[in-house]
């Protein structure tokens, strides 16, 4: 649970008070469609750029989408800045990915698959105890 540092408001005491508009299928489905056109957008300026690809892919996109539509689904400021502290600590474990996948491509001959089930695993592994460590420290719900 989180907590407004400057009125030690609790969030979860915040919910219910703004209510969100009832948003139908087409929002939903433009959600999906444009995160399709992100996806699709980046692999295809791969096969071309791969630098401009990765430039692209690292923009955190998701992140802001997310945030504004959370905001247009109803959820508050404070809600919405909470997500965005997660998102900073759990950014710590995501790197593994991009870490490990190409070491043991580059360093130990790994095939592609096997090394990006690896580096899934160890970024899995990474949130795991990020997560833990957050509640621990009280950095976080």
């Amino acid at each position: 649970m989180y907590w407004c540092r400057k009125g030690g408001v609790k969030l979860n005491e915040l919910k219910g008070k703004f209510p969100a508009e009832p948003m139908g299928w087409a929002f939903d489905a433009g959600k999906i469609l444009l995160t399709a056109l992100i996806i699709f957008s980046i692999a295809q300026i791969s096969e071309r750029n791969t630098l401009m690809a990765a430039v692209l892919a690292s923009i955190p996109i998701v992140s802001v989408l997310s945030m504004m539509m959370m905001s247009h689904e109803g959820q508050t400021a404070l809600e919405i800045s909470a997500f965005a502290r997660d998102i900073v600590w759990l950014l710590i474990p995501s790197l593994l990915i991009f870490i490990v996948m190409p070491w043991l491509i580059e360093s130990r001959g790994w095939d592609f698959y096997p090394a990006l089930a690896a580096g899934l695993a160890c970024t899995v592994t990474g949130y795991f105890l990020m997560v833990q460590a957050m509640e621990k420290f009280g950095l976080s719900a």
